[in-house]
């Protein structure tokens, strides 16, 4: 594999059909170029498992190849080829060969012709920025992670290790602090909580039902990560012990932020990008992770809503030429590019260690 710095700027693609696909842990939300967007499965195999993964990386890539193919809108662009960028939950480092082998595969399965960049699902929004800015991306979503650059450089990373090594403060870990403390509340070794009537109303069982029959579900981690909006309401509602559970994750999540801005040296003035559904699904909750993070000096602090919206626009500035640059230093170490212009898809291009 070779790094992305010096790859060719051929000719210029303005008009490409672009794709940009927001792969988070628990479903995959895809924009088009033409304003399109839809909602798919998630993609992630620690979530679905590979089997699963595996196939709906091949429904997406099978989506994209038809509404990609000429007719109505479609025909003024048809003859370019399409650009797809690919940000997931799933690749890291450590991952990145395997998941772009597993989306060359997919692709090939169904005859997608196009040009693919892979990257980790923080990795484009560091673009929501201006170049020599500071910036730290925190998500807080079904998992958590944080990204963080002086805006020259390539990022640090915190976290990002799945919901066994890290994920503190995500829809994971409040669901599965609410569901212990339900349990703990009814069995006399916590404090009473409405969770456990608001858990066992929601799941349509008593709390020690629902926690075993969690356990035997092979991967967890999205029907946990769905007990958090109890969780939070609970909070919403004045429970004590809800409060002290919001209250860790607000202080994992400003850890996170802090490490990873010390971690990559950024100046004052920095500013911070939060994103996931946890935090656009609770205004209360985002607040409170605002109102830390600027006290931590950054400033501004801004909510991402439709973090596919943000990728199709970075997408839209790399690709109008093909294949894309990927040079910038806050992206070009963490981004794979995949030539899928033959049938027998599966150039690579990436990284070097």
């Amino acid at each position: 594999m070779t790094h992305h710095r010096g790859m060719p700027t051929a000719m210029s693609r303005a008009n490409r059909p672009l794709y940009a696909i927001d792969a988070g842990g628990s479903h995959t939300s895809v924009r088009a170029w033409n304003g399109e967007r839809w909602s798919m499965p998630a993609v992630n195999p620690s979530s679905t498992g590979p089997g699963a993964s595996d196939r709906c990386l091949v429904d997406l890539f099978g989506r994209i190849r038809e509404h990609a193919e000429p007719g109505g809108e479609r025909t003024r662009r048809g003859s370019a080829r399409p650009a797809i960028w690919l940000a997931s939950a799933s690749v890291a480092p450590e991952t990145a060969i395997q998941e772009t082998r597993r989306c060359v595969a997919a692709a090939r399965a169904v005859g997608l012709r196009a040009e693919l960049v892979v990257s980790n699902d923080l990795t484009p929004l560091l673009l929501d920025a201006p170049p020599d800015v500071g910036h730290v991306v925190a998500v807080c979503g079904t998992g958590t992670g944080f990204l963080a650059t002086n805006g020259r450089s390539a990022p640090v990373r915190v976290g990002g290790c799945e919901y066994l090594g890290s994920d503190e403060g995500s829809a994971f870990d409040l669901g599965l602090r609410g569901l212990r403390a339900a349990v703990r509340g009814l069995d006399g070794r916590g404090q009473r909580t409405a969770l456990s009537d608001m858990l066992a109303v929601e799941a349509g069982a008593p709390v020690p039902e629902l926690a075993r029959r969690l356990a035997l579900t092979p991967f967890p981690k999205p029907a946990v990560a769905a007990l958090a909006p109890t969780v939070l309401q609970a909070w919403r509602d004045g429970d004590p012990a809800a409060a002290d559970l919001v209250d860790a994750a607000i202080g994992d999540l400003t850890l996170g932020v802090r490490a990873a801005r010390d971690a990559a040296a950024v100046a004052p003035g920095w500013r911070l990008s939060a994103v996931g559904g946890l935090l656009t699904g609770c205004p209360e909750f985002y607040c409170r992770l605002a109102a830390a993070s600027a006290g931590l000096g950054a400033d501004p602090v801004k909510l991402i809503i439709d973090p596919a919206a943000v990728l199709l626009a970075a997408l839209t500035s790399l690709a109008r030429t093909d294949p894309m640059d990927l040079a910038d230093p806050r992206i070009d170490r963490d981004s794979w590019h995949v030539d899928l212009g033959h049938r027998t898809a599966g150039s690579m291009e990436g990284p070097t260690s």
